[in-house]
């Protein structure tokens, strides 16, 4: 790679961290994936991706982080690990002039949003187009979501935040009676929350959000199969009160592998159905809205190789 100006661009999730190389007019290169249990820090992670031969010098970085950011300082929310922009100038032994920035991994999604292209989208409904603001919801190992208007970046950490009532009352419905592991969004909508959801709804234990999954692919007759269409109709209520709160009109991307694997299953239509019922003014906005799905799991990286770049002085 040509190194005139060379940064470093990463996404560190819960369970992988994925890290790359990014130039002006060549864009991101040599994405390597770890797996977080293999290693006992981010410095670890980092340190092990800059020994590869040949490694080219760096004038800075951006890491996306699953967690909270605040002056530079990180938490991942569900792994204990953390640190500030400092820490990852000193693992990356970044120059003096050089810069490291961590944003939150919503937020760096937000920012790749302007260069997707159609081989990193799936659209779930075409709605209206429009201008204004433009909301990611990741569902993942966790859940939260980060705005968008005019190039600024809005984040968040709802995944923190209560269930709206139209969520807990439905999800009441299903199970007759109160529900238990349900305090937070993020206690449902995750892959660990499918999986308590199965077993609340099902009275069958499932070791994995990917093997519900794959059971409803395989029989849509199923305990799976029940689990994931109610868990996408859910997902629908959900999809409305953010669309209530944050009039995404320029669209409502899902990202993470529990959003992708619920919303490629039949269950979709489920989930569409739940997001325009009848409703007062709000099926309008609901039917309006363009709705995406982002297939791409290593778009963070592009939304952070971003802002690494534009921090370095380079045109984006």
């Amino acid at each position: 790679m040509a190194a005139e100006l060379t940064v470093l661009a990463g996404d560190v999730g819960g369970s992988r961290t994925r890290l790359a190389l990014a130039a002006p007019g060549i864009g991101v290169t040599a994405l390597q994936s770890f797996a977080n249990d293999s290693f006992t820090s981010l410095e670890d992670v980092l340190k092990a991706y800059c020994a590869q031969p040949g490694f080219p010098p760096l004038q800075g970085a951006c890491l996306a982080v699953a967690g909270p950011v605040r002056e530079g300082q990180f938490h991942l929310s569900n792994r204990n690990w953390q640190g500030d922009a400092d820490s990852i100038t000193a693992a990356l032994q970044l120059p003096a002039s050089a810069k490291a920035n961590v944003v939150n991994d919503l937020a760096a999604l937000c920012h790749a949003l302007p260069a997707l292209i159609p081989g990193q989208l799936s659209c779930l409904q075409p709605g209206q187009h429009g201008g204004g603001q433009a909301l990611v919801a990741g569902i993942g190992t966790g859940f939260n979501v980060s705005a968008s208007l005019n190039g600024g970046v809005l984040a968040a950490e709802l995944g923190r935040a209560s269930l709206p009532q139209a969520v807990y009352r439905r999800l009441q419905e299903l199970l007759d009676h109160e529900p238990e592991n349900a305090a937070s969004i993020e206690m449902l909508f995750s892959g660990a929350g499918l999986v308590r959801f199965h077993q609340a709804l099902t009275g069958s234990a499932a070791s994995s959000a990917e093997g519900i999954v794959a059971a409803c692919l395989a029989s849509p007759d199923s305990p799976e199969a029940r689990t994931v269409c109610e868990w996408a109709h859910l997902l629908g209520l959900m999809a409305r009160e953010l669309t209530a709160a944050y009039l995404p009109a320029q669209g409502l991307f899902f990202a993470g592998s529990v959003a992708r694997g619920v919303l490629n299953t039949p269950a979709r239509s489920r989930f569409l159905e739940s997001f325009t019922a009848p409703g007062g003014q709000l099926r309008a906005v609901c039917a309006g809205t363009p709705l995406w799905l982002i297939t791409d799991d290593a778009a963070g990286v592009g939304g952070a190789a971003r802002v690494a770049l534009a921090a370095a002085g380079a045109d984006v």
